[in-house]
């Protein structure tokens, strides 16, 4: 399983050099204090001083850009615990370096989940491999000893998103890079990484659940007629293709452009192991942005992504299974942007608003009446 080399924070030198500020009068506004960034950097960079740069605030992660003797890094917080909807104390991307660098090597899914046993088990460790399509991993930390939320650090990576440069090459070469990583396959599907190789599910039942839960979180928000066909879904036995890697938020925001390729794929903090028709939702519907500045779907730059990871791209955007995943996906971030909208909370700019998910909502399930029901048998 690579090299992981982890070190005590005691064994560290004191620190010779004060941690630098770009602004300092912004040091009131920032998120962690100077001991805090110290203990954070000390496994990889001893007593060198650490230079911020910039603060990035998400809806879950807070992104701290660092320097140090010339090389920028990334910090990458999981600040936003409670609204983060996957496995709570783990840092994805220690496991997807793991898969992308070995899952072609190993035997079967037991053998994953005995990697993925020593990661849990380490909690914090350096990464000796760096795959292509990921930022360079340096360290990963979940133990909540140097800071009270999982994070990451990272290479710097600069770029744009993908929606700031629209060009059909560029969603050519995303579709591309999408088919690498779902070559990551697995022989059973799994609610989550920690029952890789242990608990398999069956697929069905796993849509079911997460279905059930959107539709109960939708009774009162969206019409009785919608409810009632949801509830009426004909959801088959099984899916014709292989479970696989799945970023979970495959979208052009985490796809970062330079120089006219792609530089990497950033934000697995959703990752999961699924159906490979669930990345290409979000590209269908948040392809780029509009004139008006709104993420929206572009069909000519959806087909040059379908068509970029190939010959099985049009089939699975073409079943019953992906509209299936358009119907759970739409429904969930309805439910996600209505809540907003109760609580009265701001809507993020550029996202529509929940009302046009209803809509496309009610158009995928039109859809689904096309498709040839199941046999049962």
């Amino acid at each position: 399983m690579g090299t992981m080399l982890l070190r005590d924070q005691n064994a560290r030198r004191q620190t010779k050099e004060p941690l630098v500020m770009s602004n300092p009068r912004e040091a009131d506004q920032y998120p962690f204090t100077v001991q805090q960034l110290e203990a954070v950097f000390a496994p990889l960079m001893g007593d060198r001083s650490v230079r911020v740069r910039e603060v990035f605030s998400g809806n879950i992660n807070t992104i701290v850009r660092v320097d140090v003797d010339g090389q920028s890094y990334g910090l990458r917080v999981r600040t936003q615990e409670q609204v983060y909807r996957y496995e709570p104390d783990l840092v994805k991307e220690a496991f997807v370096a793991w898969l992308l660098t070995y899952a072609e090597s190993v035997r079967d899914d037991r053998e994953v989940g005995a990697a993925f046993s020593v990661i849990c088990a380490a909690r914090c460790g350096e990464i000796a491999s760096s795959p292509g399509v990921l930022p360079t991993l340096r360290y990963y930390d979940w133990s909540r000893s140097r800071l009270a939320h999982p994070y990451c650090l990272y290479r710097w990576v600069e770029g744009v998103p993908l929606w700031s440069s629209p060009e059909a090459r560029l969603y050519a070469l995303a579709g591309q890079h999408l088919a690498t990583i779902h070559q990551v396959t697995f022989s059973a599907f799994y609610t989550d990484f920690l029952s890789v190789g242990k608990q398999p599910v069956g697929w069905k039942s796993r849509y079911q659940g997460a279905l059930e839960k959107e539709v109960t979180a939708a009774r009162g928000r969206l019409p009785s007629s919608l409810i009632d066909m949801l509830g009426q879904l004909a959801i088959p036995d099984s899916v014709p293709c292989a479970p696989c890697l799945v970023h979970n938020d495959f979208s052009p925001a985490n796809i970062l452009v330079r120089d006219q390729e792609i530089a990497a794929v950033i934000d697995w903090d959703n990752a999961v192991i699924d159906a490979p028709h669930l990345d290409f939702v979000k590209m269908k519907y948040w392809t780029a942005k509009n004139a008006g500045g709104e993420l929206a779907h572009h069909s000519a730059l959806f087909a040059a992504f379908v068509e970029g990871y190939g010959t099985a791209g049009r089939g699975l955007v073409g079943s019953a299974i992906f509209t299936l995943y358009e119907v759970l996906w739409l429904l969930r971030v309805f439910n996600f942007e209505r809540s907003k909208e109760e609580q009265d909370i701001a809507r993020t700019p550029g996202y529509p608003a929940a009302a046009i998910y209803a809509e496309f909502l009610q158009e995928a399930l039109g859809r689904l009446t096309l498709f040839p029901r199941q046999k049962k048998r």
